[in-house]
């Protein structure tokens, strides 16, 4: 092996490789995010990537803040695996997630109490983690961050068969296979040969394992540069018996930096749920958080997928022997909703439709644990997700398992645009069962097509032809279809494709960069349209929302 005197995978390491992966994605984010196959506004894969690992590692220091005693290999790398999960954004961030899980599985299947991993035991990481990413995309597609995987894990079991073998040489073959995956993705996939670049999340798997080396070799192995000419680049409390006095066994209290108000609110509806003696007071960007359950991680991870959480301590009830404090009982919907949306007008629109609404967007999509806390924050016997993203879709599927292993039934409506997500709200039945509320809201969502109109970031081979920067661009069911010079004539275009003599709704979704010249052009396109399809209802909404001008729905 060729590789330098390596160094032994254990907690020490594999804390040391969170870092050293989150600081790789903080420098390398936007070179990522710039390998976006369409030329759109809205690429943001390293930045996804960068916010599992930056999210994970404060989910780390909470679990630190609860316990602070010294952990197993095992146990800290199910907390690592627990916070990529919860912080995980994206479908890039999800899949990374499960290379933790793997880890994480790999240690405690063979030897719980080891103090590090083997050469065998690595190599097995990375073949479950490898499943696991598989197993967790609908329709798996090759030239991805899976066909990445796929070789860095055939490469680490071929260099574990060697018996001399170090986690460093593993991790060097899988490495050295990621990166030639990487290379022939664009092969793979004509939409990546188009626009001349590499997968994003491909790149951003490459940039975490490289990492990984750095820190099994001390530092010694650099990232190689020259590689690819496409891109350079706590403790786990034990469980504890609940309380006989209803009031939860710890008394957990913290500061809480977060500027978003709703995810503050979500947080509180959450820790309502689970505990007693709630306070979140503060703001508006400092918290103070207080909360009376049986186990302090819980609010410790709701917390830190609002914000920054530090200053925890952590209290042992006193038992006086009273009369039990119950939460007060308040009537439960059968159904609620929790809806992702970007842009003030469209998060208004879903919450007085009666949804709980998560803030997402390109750049700062919703992440899993986000997800989680909104699904606790609903307070219905049953939910359903709404992603209205196609890049969020994996978080919501992802809370939706979590949520229901703490036992709350959850299900996810696919809505891949907020036109859908609209559609299927407008459908539900509040009182209907979780099962007939959410084929009602699926059918309408899938019989929305979604289209919409923005501007070329950049120069660019699409699956419609050459465009420049500054055309204006048309998507259809989230494929460029049209190419235009004029911002009003790539609405008629893509108007006609998108309208049938079927149709009987239109809604027209404005975002936050339309002007009055541009709402005054649009409603001309629109009048013409409605001249020539006199039956179709249209329907206005100022939505706010960013990088996309124009979202439409047919219905």
């Amino acid at each position: 092996m060729s590789t330098p005197t390596a160094l032994p995978l254990d907690l020490a390491a594999a804390r040391r490789w969170a870092l050293a992966a989150r600081a790789g994605l903080a420098d390398a984010r936007a070179k990522i995010d710039a390998l976006n196959v369409f030329p759109v506004p809205d690429g943001d894969t390293g930045t996804n990537m960068f916010l599992t690992f930056d999210g994970a590692l404060d989910v780390l220091r909470g679990h630190h803040d609860v316990a602070g005693a010294d952990i197993s290999l095992t146990q800290g790398l199910a907390l690592l695996a627990r916070g990529m999960l919860l912080s995980a954004r994206g479908n890039s961030g999800v899949i990374l997630s499960q290379l933790a899980r793997g880890l994480h599985e790999a240690a405690a299947a063979v030897d719980a109490t080891a103090d590090d991993l083997g050469a065998d035991l690595l190599a097995e990481a990375f073949t479950r983690a490898d499943q696991l990413a598989w197993a967790g995309v609908s329709s798996p597609v090759e030239g991805t961050i899976l066909s990445v995987s796929r070789a860095a894990a055939a490469a680490a079991r071929e260099a574990a068969a060697d018996q001399e073998a170090t986690p460093a040489d593993v991790s060097a073959a899988a490495l050295e296979a990621a990166r030639r995956a990487l290379e022939h993705t664009p092969t793979q996939l004509p939409a990546l040969a188009r626009a001349g670049v590499v997968d994003a999340g491909g790149a951003g798997l490459v940039i975490v394992l490289e990492a990984l080396l750095r820190v099994l070799t001390d530092g010694r192995v650099e990232a190689d540069a020259g590689s690819s000419p496409w891109f350079r680049g706590g403790a786990v409390l034990p469980p504890v018996e609940c309380g006989d006095d209803g009031e939860g066994a710890y008394e957990v209290m913290f500061l809480l930096s977060a500027s978003d108000e709703a995810s503050v609110g979500h947080l509180r509806a959450h820790l309502e749920q689970v505990g007693n003696s709630v306070l979140v007071v503060g703001g508006p960007e400092e918290w103070r958080v207080h909360v009376h359950l049986d186990e302090p991680q819980v609010a410790v991870e709701a917390g830190a997928m609002a914000g920054h959480v530090h200053q925890v301590t952590i209290e042992t009830l006193v038992r006086t022997g009273g009369m039990p404090h119950a939460p007060a009982l308040h009537p439960r919907a059968a159904v609620g909703v929790v809806a992702c949306a970007g842009g003030d007008g469209l998060v208004r629109l879903f919450e007085q439709s009666g949804a709980t609404v998560v803030r997402s967007a390109a750049g700062a999509r919703a992440s899993t644990g986000q997800l989680l806390n909104a699904i606790w924050a609903v307070g219905a016997e049953a939910a359903v997700v709404l992603p209205n993203d196609d890049d969020v879709l994996m978080a919501a599927e992802a809370a939706a398992a979590a949520a229901r292993e703490d036992g709350l039934v959850v299900e996810v409506v696919p809505s891949r645009a907020a036109v859908q997500g609209l559609a299927a709200l407008a459908v539900l039945d509040p009182a209907a069962d979780l099962f007939s509320a959410r084929a009602a809201m699926a059918e309408a969502a899938g019989a929305t097509l979604h289209a919409e109109l923005t501007v070329a970031s950049r120069d660019a081979q699409t699956g419609a032809g050459p465009c420049r920067a500054g055309q204006s661009l048309g998507l259809l069911d989230g494929q460029i279809v049209v190419i235009d010079d004029d911002p009003r004539r790539a609405a008629t275009r893509l108007l006609a494709r998108l309208v049938t003599d079927q149709t009987e709704l239109l809604t027209v979704v404005a975002g936050a960069d339309v002007g009055p010249d541009e709402r005054t052009g649009m409603e001309h396109v629109v009048g013409a349209l409605e001249r020539a399809h006199p039956e179709i209802e249209v329907a206005w909404v100022d939505g706010g929302q960013p990088g996309y001008p124009w979202l439409l729905g047919a219905e």
